[in-house]
């Protein structure tokens, strides 16, 4: 846009997931200036916003900058507790972390290797010239500003700058017939059999597995926020869990996933088993293609919800006392996110815009065909989709539509699915190119981060656009910096 000020840069990163933390610190490291422009006000997606039980998958197919990661949130616990400390212990490895942690660690990484982060950036408009990506106008709050670079990763969870820079995606789900996978499409799992029910029909639709915000609460009274009653509070929202815990005993750890984390904390996720959990199921409609303020609303109807159930489960008479009793003892971390009064302002988006770039990736590729000639990152984590539609009363199925997990084998992901079709400098780490199926592996984080450092290295490495780098030169490359590259 005409009078919005210039920046310049070699790298542009939109996002400050940790697929654009990989991204910026691999490039600023190999001496790139590298600009980091993130929607929210929070860097670090969801390593900082409440996902803090790492889905690590094998624990040797993960090298990069995520095992960096983790070395490094085991040495800032040792530093602090000692090497011998409970925190330590807790940690596994850097795989637990409390979200002020992750933060800390993340903002070291960045501040260590010179890339900046400009924080409340969302994308405008995007200048394409040929097969290059030129600039992007960014809107900060009190007007606009315009960023040239020579590379750019769209490392967003929603796919903004791809979609501004009219890439082609997909949001929603393949029909099974359309890859032969048999995950795709309208799905309901038989937990019995590890396989879809002979109820899915398999049919492509626009739905999306549901979010939630990953929640991190605690026991210890001197740092827990008791639950006030929610605003707007309805219990009646709430009457399929109400059904739920009528039809059986029910212990907390039946409603919610808690996960133990130093430090007397617990990251909250949702139990897929449960009719209503911490997903909020079906109430992500319009987020995808949605502006920010209508994501904004969402992201607090999403709040609203998670809020009401977790009141619910402490305060409403039809909850069986033992279990009000449990869930009382836990609550928001006076010293997590303070600013936002212990929430977090990252809503986990487990998927939304997939690239239809060079190759795509599907659960064959998962499960079958694990080799590839381009590999850049070895995924090993199941293919896992959260429900999409609401368990109904009287179904036959006790998991909710659209949920399902299924096993793979380390699996190579190559080059070609983080480049789009016709432009050759810009890479898509987070939502690449992949079907709904095959989406479900590649969406944990130390997959995304680790595809953010091939994004990166691949930049330094072509000065002429990523897509023309000399891919066996990035392999080494990779490989010599600790990279898994083969299985």
């Amino acid at each position: 846009m005409a009078g919005a000020p210039d920046s310049a840069a070699d790298l542009f990163v939109y996002g400050a997931s940790p697929a654009g933390i990989g991204a910026a610190v691999t490039a600023a490291r190999e001496g790139l200036r590298v600009l980091v422009a993130e929607p929210l006000g929070q860097l670090g997606g969801m390593l900082t916003g409440g996902l803090s039980r790492t889905d690590l998958g094998r624990p040797e197919t993960v090298g990069g900058v995520f095992r960096e990661f983790l070395t490094r949130v085991v040495a800032h616990y040792a530093a602090r507790y000692g090497p011998d400390s409970s925190q330590v212990k807790d940690s596994l490895g850097g795989q637990r972390f409390e979200p002020r942690v992750a933060h800390a660690v993340l903002s070291d990484l960045l501040a260590e290797a010179g890339a900046e982060v400009r924080l409340r950036r969302e994308i405008v408009t995007a200048e394409v010239e040929g097969r290059r990506l030129r600039a992007v106008t960014l809107r900060n709050g009190v007007g606009e500003e315009r960023v040239r670079a020579k590379a750019f990763v769209d490392a967003s969870y929603e796919g903004d700058l791809l979609a501004a820079a009219c890439v082609p995606y997909r949001a929603g789900r393949e029909a099974r017939q359309e890859y032969g996978e048999e995950h795709a499409g309208h799905l309901f799992w038989d937990p019995k059999t590890s396989r879809p029910s002979p109820r899915s029909t398999g049919e492509a639709d626009a739905r999306v597995q549901a979010y939630c915000l990953r929640l991190c609460v605690t026991d210890d009274p001197a740092n827990r926020r008791v639950l006030a009653p929610p605003p707007s509070y309805d219990p009646a929202r709430f009457s399929l869990l109400q059904a739920y815990l009528d039809a059986a005993p029910r212990q907390l750890k039946d409603v919610l996933l808690l996960g133990p984390l130093p430090n007397r904390k617990w990251d909250v996720n949702n139990w897929g088993f449960c009719w209503q959990s911490m997903d909020f199921i079906e109430g992500n409609a319009g987020y995808v293609e949605g502006d920010w303020p209508a994501r904004r609303r969402i992201v607090r109807a999403h709040r609203d919800y998670q809020y009401g159930l977790l009141y619910y489960l402490q305060h409403d008479r039809g909850v069986p006392a033992d279990l009000r009793a449990e869930a009382s003892r836990y609550g928001l971390c006076a010293d997590e996110f303070p600013e936002n009064d212990g929430w977090p302002e990252q809503l986990y988006v487990r998927e939304a815009r997939r690239m239809l770039g060079r190759y795509v990736f599907t659960e064959h590729d998962a499960r079958r065909d694990s080799r590839k000639p381009d590999a850049v990152v070895v995924g090993s984590y199941p293919l896992d989709s959260h429900a999409t539609q609401w368990y109904r009363l009287g179904q036959p199925d006790p998991a909710s539509e659209g949920f399902f997990m299924c096993s793979t084998r380390p699996y190579e992901i190559p080059f070609r699915a983080l480049l789009p079709a016709d432009l050759d400098n810009l890479l898509v780490p987070v939502c690449l190119s992949a079907t709904h199926a095959g989406y479900g592996t590649l969406r944990m984080e130390p997959v995304m981060m680790n595809l953010g450092m091939a994004c990166g290295l691949a930049a330094a490495l072509s000065p002429g656009g990523p897509a023309n780098v000399d891919v066996a030169e990035l392999q080494r490359e990779l490989a010599g910096r600790g990279q898994v590259v083969r299985v």
